[in-house]
C-alpha cells in the first residue's frame, strides 16, 4: 500500500486582507508523517492532529499558515508525507503560479 495525501488551500475567510494564506495537508497510511518545506527550507507546522480510523489506518492532518508576500512571490510549498512504516514517502506542491493543484 501507499500513503495517500491530500493538499489543498483553505479560503482566506479574512477579507480584511491579513495577509496570510493557509494551506492543508493530511495524509493516510500506518505511521504517516508530515514534514512541510518551502523551496529547500523546511517549515514548521502550525499543527499536527493524528487520529486512528475504523481500518485501522492513521490520518494526520497539518497546516502551515504563509504570509500573502511570500505567497505572492509564487514560492512553492511542499507538503511531504513521510510513512515509516512503509518507508515510502509522497510529496505534493502548491504555489500561486499552480493556482490551485
Amino acid at each position: 500500500g501507499e500513503p495517500s495525501m491530500e493538499l489543498l488551500l483553505v479560503a482566506n475567510e479574512d477579507l480584511s486582507g491579513s495577509g496570510t494564506q493557509k494551506i492543508m495537508c493530511s495524509g493516510r497510511g500506518f505511521n504517516p508523517q508530515i514534514k512541510w518545506l518551502s523551496g529547500t527550507k523546511q517549515r514548521s507546522a502550525a499543527d499536527n492532529e493524528r487520529r486512528i480510523r475504523e481500518d485501522g489506518h492513521v490520518a494526520v492532518t497539518s497546516h502551515i499558515t504563509v504570509t500573502q508576500q511570500e505567497w505572492n512571490e509564487g514560492k512553492d510549498f511542499i507538503c511531504e508525507v513521510i510513512d515509516k512504516d512503509l518507508q515510502k514517502t509522497v510529496r505534493k506542491s502548491t504555489s500561486l503560479c499552480t493556482g490551485s493543484l
